[in-house]
């Protein structure tokens, strides 16, 4: 597995690489990413470690043989190819994370995702400003879901690549239009939505991969350029940085 955790590295930072290039070519908002980039680094740093301990328990052999053995759906699965496999597991994972990002902003669940929204400038590197709760509640539909489907470690990590990107792809500050596609797949514009603090508007665009959840369930808002341009986020005070990290 460890050259592959070499290939994971490589692609998460080209693929950072390539959002970095393509805000400066083609920004939707001006900002200061600097700034923000120091912030939202000493987060991860404060984060990532623990999150990453426990994600890397739970993709053992041991841990993987035995969620396999209870949650797997039997032979009937095991016949599909892989990469039919792998894509039905991303959809009923994608329809989880929906239904949990959804559930994070009723009253009880709020402070494990509250930090998620003070970011107050988006950009690619941003989305990973979330505190350890939630980053560890917000991946579970997709790993169970990985399990089920019988993906292997190693599809299982590249999985976890694609989500980064995928992060990273849809808080970028850029503009991208998709066409009808747009009925299927999240957007940067269409997530940018879901960050606004404006009344009306709060409550939107729950989607990670799939917009579809949100067209089926009531929930999206089709963004124009008013609306992505409206305030996000809020300042945290310095006493309580720590506890939002956590999320709690």
């Amino acid at each position: 597995v460890e050259p592959l955790y070499i290939v994971a590295g490589s692609l998460v930072v080209l693929s950072g690489a390539a959002m970095h290039f393509l805000e400066n070519r083609k920004p939707l908002h001006e900002v200061d990413r600097k700034k923000q980039f120091r912030f939202d680094l000493l987060v991860i740093l404060a984060t990532a470690f623990v999150v990453a301990a426990i994600m890397q328990f739970l993709v053992t052999d041991s841990v993987t043989t035995t969620l396999h053995s209870s949650l797997g759906l039997g032979s009937s699965i095991l016949s599909l190819p892989f990469w039919a496999r792998l894509t039905l597991a991303l959809v009923v994972g994608d329809f989880g994370y929906y239904v949990v990002h959804r559930a994070m902003h009723l009253n009880w669940l709020w402070p494990m995702h509250r930090f998620h929204h003070s970011t107050i400038e988006l950009y690619w590197f941003s989305g990973l400003r979330t505190p350890m709760a939630n980053s560890l509640l917000i991946r579970m539909p997709y790993l169970f879901a990985l399990h089920a489907f019988e993906i292997s470690v190693e599809g299982i990590l590249a999985t976890g690549i694609m989500l980064i990107i995928v992060n990273f792809w849809v808080h970028a500050n850029f503009k991208v239009r998709l066409g009808p596609l747009e009925w299927l797949l999240i957007t940067p514009s269409f997530h940018r939505v879901h960050h606004v603090t404006a009344e009306g508007l709060e409550g939107h665009n729950f989607g990670n991969i799939f917009s579809v959840w949100d067209h089926l369930f009531g929930s999206a808002v089709f963004p124009n350029e008013v609306e992505n341009g409206l305030e996000k986020g809020f300042e945290v005070p310095a006493d309580e940085v720590a506890r939002q990290l956590i999320g709690v």
